[in-house]
């Protein structure tokens, strides 16, 4: 249970009769939640300019009759993330960390260091340099959160015979949930993986947090990165994760330009 006084990131917001909302949030307490805004559709006060999917808010919570319901009593904002909203680049960007927060996370379930994680995202994504660094910080975004949720690549050694991976060539990447060495027969559900990806997954995985913002990943690895990210975490999703598809296809007819500021 949340304390009644709480910070969250809005992730969606949804439509509950002709006034209220439904909004979905992210705790650093309490995990994903919903509550719902009582004429949050039309305040002029108490709400106006605060829900929106990005916002890091501080707010009163109080329960209600359902257990994973909670209902929004006031809220402020504590970082609009506006930064976001100045390029069409970088909320797009944006949208798969809120996305995968709200499908690949339990309701009411902490997940230590997952908020944290997104707004240190969020953060360089709104002072990215280039498409390149935007698609640096949703890789490593996309890679931590595999070990924040308990479903971290072996990138140490191979899937199939267990033979440690450190200095070879020729590795693939499965979505069994890491690599496969040359010596053993492919799979349908492995791909090549370009020289030096491995190596800047495993960077991205096991970094201190304050040493991540200065990896960048080659425009040449962000492709084959961002392409078997998206689908392993669309194997764990269960389900497309559309906003992630149009973030790596809008960086990726950019990244022959990376030079070009956002």
């Amino acid at each position: 249970m949340p304390p009644p006084t709480v910070s969250g990131l809005v992730l969606r917001l949804r439509s509950l009769g002709e006034s209220d909302l439904l909004v979905d949030l992210f705790t650093r307490r309490a995990g994903r939640l919903t509550a719902v805004a009582k004429g949050g559709k039309r305040s002029k006060q108490r709400f106006f300019g605060v829900l929106l999917a990005g916002h890091l808010l501080e707010m009163n919570l109080a329960p209600t009759k359902s257990a994973d319901l909670w209902r929004l009593e006031a809220a402020q904002v504590r970082e609009a993330h506006v930064g976001l909203r100045g390029d069409y680049r970088r909320l797009l960007a944006a949208g798969p960390v809120l996305e995968l927060l709200l499908r690949a996370t339990p309701v009411q379930a902490p997940q230590p260091g997952a908020l944290e994680l997104a707004l240190m995202t969020l953060a360089r994504l709104e002072r990215a340099s280039g498409p390149a660094e935007l698609g640096s910080a949703l890789a490593i975004f996309l890679a931590r959160l595999l070990g924040l949720l308990g479903y971290g690549l072996n990138l140490d050694s191979c899937l199939q015979c267990g033979r440690p991976a450190q200095n070879l060539r020729g590795l693939r990447l499965s979505l069994g949930g890491g690599v496969v060495c040359p010596a053993c027969p492919p799979g349908r559900r492995e791909r090549p993986a370009v020289p030096g990806l491995v190596k800047s997954l495993a960077a991205a995985a096991t970094m201190e947090p304050r040493a991540l913002a200065r990896l960048r990943l080659p425009p040449g690895q962000l492709a084959e990165a961002l392409a078997f990210l998206g689908e392993f975490w669309q194997e764990i999703v269960g389900r497309d994760l559309p906003s992630l598809g149009l973030a790596s296809r809008s960086l990726g007819r950019c990244w022959s330009g990376a030079a070009t500021k956002p």
